[in-house]
Order: C-alpha cells, then sequence, then structure tokens
C-alpha cells in the first residue's frame, strides 16, 4: 500500500535526547529544592519512571509529592513548585528546539497529503506544553504515553494513533531512533518501519534501551524520509 502517514517518535527523532549526567544533576537539584536526600530523591524518580510515563502521575509535580511522601519528607507547596520549576527549565528547551529539517520535512508531508502523527513515551510534561514545538501544528495527531495509560512497545499503542489517523498499518511509516523493541513492534504490526540515527549519542540518555540489533532500513537525517518515499 501507498504511505498516507508518518509517525514519529519525539525524544531523539524530533528533539533531542536528555544528557544522562546533566538528567540525574537536574533530578538531584529538584531533591534538593524540597529538602530531601539529592541521591534518594533521584534514586527513587528514576525507579519509578515508567509510572510517570503511563500516567499515574498527572503532573510532575504530582510526582515530586509522591516521591518525598515515600522518603518521609513533607515540602512546602513553594518547594515542590520551585521543585518542579527546576526540571522544566532543563526540560523545556529541548521541547523547543527541533531537529534540523523538521519543520522541512512536516510541511513536505503535509503538501504531498500525507498525514503525520507523533507516538511519545514522556511524562506529563510534554502534552501540556506541546504548543512550544516549534511545528507542533504541523502534527496531525500525537500520541502522549502519559496520556494514553500505556507506553512503548505495546501494540495498542500504536494501534491509538493509527486510529486517530484513519490508516492501516500498512499505510504508515514509523520514524523513530529505535529506543527498545519500538521498531521491532512497528514493523510486526505491519508498519514501515525506519531507524533514523539519534540526534545524540544513544549513551547519555537517562532511560534508554538501545540494545536491539535493527536490520531493517534505516536514514541519518529527517530529510531522508522524503528521499524514502520517493
Amino acid at each position: 500500500m501507498n504511505i498516507r502517514a508518518v509517525i514519529f517518535d519525539l525524544f531523539g527523532t524530533l528533539i533531542t535526547n536528555y544528557d544522562r549526567k546533566e538528567y540525574l544533576s537536574v533530578i538531584e537539584q529538584m531533591g534538593e529544592a524540597v529538602g530531601a536526600d539529592p541521591v534518594e530523591f533521584r534514586t527513587l524518580w528514576r525507579k519509578h519512571y515508567v509510572e510517570r510515563l503511563t500516567g499515574d502521575f498527572k503532573t510532575e509535580s504530582d510526582n515530586i509529592r509522591w516521591v518525598c511522601d515515600q522518603l518521609g519528607v513533607a515540602p512546602s507547596a513553594p518547594q515542590v513548585e520551585d521543585s518542579n520549576r527546576t526540571y522544566l527549565e532543563y526540560a523545556l528547551p529541548n521541547l523547543e528546539t527541533p531537529r534540523d529539517g523538521a519543520g522541512n520535512v512536516l510541511t513536505e508531508l503535509k503538501d504531498r497529503g500525507i498525514q503525520t502523527g507523533l507516538l511519545s513515551d514522556c511524562g506529563p510534561w510534554v502534552p501540556k506544553h506541546w504548543g512550544r514545538f516549534p511545528v507542533s501544528e504541523l502534527i496531525d495527531f500525537p500520541v502522549y504515553s502519559c496520556s494514553a495509560g500505556i507506553k512503548k512497545p505495546d501494540p495498542e499503542v500504536y494501534r491509538t494513533v493509527l486510529d486517530g489517523l484513519a490508516v492501516e498499518a500498512q499505510q504508515a511509516m514509523y520514524v523513530a531512533d529505535g529506543n527498545g523493541q519500538e521498531l521491532v513492534v512497528a514493523g510486526q504490526l505491519g508498519m514501515r518501519a525506519v531507524r533514523i540515527t539519534p540526534w545524540n549519542a544513544p549513551g547519555p540518555t537517562p532511560d534508554a534501551d538501545y540494545s536491539t540489533d535493527w536490520h531493517g532500513e534505516s536514514i541519518g537525517t529527517l530529510g531522508d524520509v522524503l528521499t524514502l518515499l520517493d
């Protein structure tokens, strides 16, 4: 079938991945802001990242309060907001800076009559601030794991974005940097799965798994998506 929709991963694909060293430092600063032991706060925050990505916490502030409760810390509301602000000041610039070529590629896809989707494993700050992504209006149907309640590589989260775009799996291309089994499952579902070289090296990412060998189609830049479609 002809490709009627291209669905993109977010981190490492349309925006940069977090740098591990910087990320861990930020989480420790969040712990300091609420009066918790920074290392204990960081450890618990990271240990329960799946819950954050699948909607157990409606906001990052809820997540911060939960970690504090587990550690026996009782921060004030201003302390929680200061901690949350520390996180957002680090995270938002990533969302505000699209990968080179993102605007041109998304615009060209729209001009060709090809729909665009997003499938992102992310915390609640991403959908809340999605409008800050400079080309967010060029994504027809974004799906966030924290809103869907499931994350990749659960097949249902792929079906959610396919249904939202009203296309069959065989009519969709999925472009991602290949964290975990995301490309493998996309291919098993019948999508044209394409690995893009991560914007930054996969090593520094905080909770990534690039151990899966990928032998399918691969590209180096977002512009190569158009070449594949040609």
